[in-house]
C-alpha cells in the first residue's frame, strides 16, 4: 500500500447500531445508572454559570443541559459495545416487527393509544398528593420560554434520549444478556423474564424523572412503552409514543385555559360522567392495541429484537 494512498477506513455514523453489542445485565444496569448520574453532574456544572447569573431563562438552560446529561452514558455504552462486537452476538436497538397491517397503521395506533393511556392515568393523578410548590414553579418556568424551545427539549430530545436509554439499552439488555452460568441442559440462557424486564425498565424510566408525581405516571406509561418494544423491537414506535405524550403536555401547558393548567387532573375540568365515557373509550383503544400487539409473531421468547452476528 502506498504511503500516499492510505487504506480507506469506513466510518459508522449509525448511533443506534453502534450500541447493539452491549446488553447490560442487572449489574450493568447500575453501571448505566452511575454513568447517567455522572452525566447529570457534568451537565449541571456546565450550565451553573447561566442558572445563577440569571442571564438565561430555564427553558434555554434545559435546551443545553438536557442532551449533555446523556453524553457520558452514551460514551460508556458505545465503548462497551465496541469491545463486545468482535465476539458477541448483538441485538438491534430498532427492529421492524409491525404485524399484518404494517408500520403506518401501528404508528397511528400507538399514538392514539398513548393519549388514551394518558386519559386513563388521570384517575391516578387525581389521588396523588398535591405537587410540591417547587416542582410546580420549575415546570412553570420551563413553560415560559418559546414554544419551539419546549418542543425541541420535551417532544424531540426527551423521547430520543430517554427511549434510547430506557428501552434501547436497559430493556433490550435485560431481555438479552447472557447468563454466566449454563443451564441444566448445558445451554447458556439469555436474559430475564420479559415481564420483569419491562417493569425494571419502567422503574428506571420513572426514577430519571426526579419526582414522585411524574414518576408514578411515568412508570405506568413506561410499562406500555416496554410492551410495545418487546412485541415489535421498534425504538421508532416508542419514541413516537413518547413524543405524542410530551407534545400533548406541552400544548396543554402553553395553550390550555388557566383552569386546565391549575387542575390536578382532568376530573377537575369535566364532569364525572364525561370522564367515565372518556375512560371507557380509552380502555377500548388500549385493549385494541394490546390485542393487535399480542398477535404479532414473536421470533424469540425474549422479544423481537433482531439478532446481529459478531464481526468475527
Amino acid at each position: 500500500m502506498s504511503f500516499f494512498k492510505p487504506r480507506k477506513v469506513e466510518k459508522n455514523y449509525d448511533l443506534l447500531s453502534s450500541c447493539s453489542w452491549y446488553t447490560p445485565d442487572v449489574g450493568g444496569l447500575f453501571a448505566v445508572l452511575g454513568w447517567f448520574l455522572v452525566g447529570m453532574i457534568l451537565a449541571s456544572i456546565v450550565v451553573i454559570p447561566f442558572m445563577f447569573g440569571g442571564s438565561m431563562p430555564l427553558s434555554y438552560v434545559m435546551l443545553v443541559m438536557y442532551p449533555l446529561q446523556f453524553v457520558a452514558v452514551f460514551i460508556f455504552v458505545r465503548i462497551k459495545s465496541s469491545r463486545n462486537m468482535a465476539f458477541d452476538t448483538g441485538y438491534s436497538l430498532d427492529s421492524n416487527h409491525f404485524g399484518r397491517w404494517g408500520g403506518g397503521f401501528l404508528a397511528l395506533a400507538v399514538a392514539v393509544a398513548t393519549l388514551a393511556a394518558g386519559m386513563m392515568l388521570e384517575l391516578v393523578n387525581q389521588y396523588l398528593p398535591d405537587t410540591e410548590g417547587s416542582v410546580i414553579e420549575k415546570m412553570a418556568e420551563m413553560m415560559e420560554g418559546p414554544l419551539w424551545v419546549n418542543i425541541i427539549t420535551m417532544a424531540v430530545m426527551a423521547p430520543i434520549c430517554e427511549e434510547w436509554l430506557c428501552r434501547g439499552v436497559i430493556l433490550r439488555g435485560l431481555l438479552n444478556y447472557q447468563h454466566k452460568t449454563p443451564t441444566l441442559d448445558g445451554e447458556r440462557s439469555r436474559g430475564m423474564s420479559p415481564a420483569l424486564a419491562i417493569v425494571i425498565s419502567a422503574i428506571f424510566f420513572a426514577a430519571i424523572h426526579g419526582n414522585v408525581w411524574q414518576g408514578v405516571t411515568a412508570f405506568a406509561i413506561g410499562c406500555l412503552f416496554g410492551y410495545v418494544y418487546y412485541r415489535t423491537g421498534s425504538l421508532k414506535l416508542t419514541m413516537l409514543m413518547h413524543c405524542v405524550n410530551n407534545t400533548f403536555a406541552v400544548l396543554i401547558g402553553k395553550f390550555g385555559s388557566e383552569t386546565m393548567k391549575d387542575a390536578k387532573s382532568i376530573l377537575e375540568v369535566v364532569s364525572v360522567w364525561q370522564y367515565v365515557i372518556i375512560f371507557i373509550v380509552s380502555a377500548a383503544i388500549l385493549w385494541f392495541l394490546i390485542d393487535y400487539l399480542r398477535k404479532i409473531p414473536i421470533q424469540d421468547p425474549q422479544g423481537n429484537c433482531d439478532v446481529i452476528p459478531s464481526s468475527e
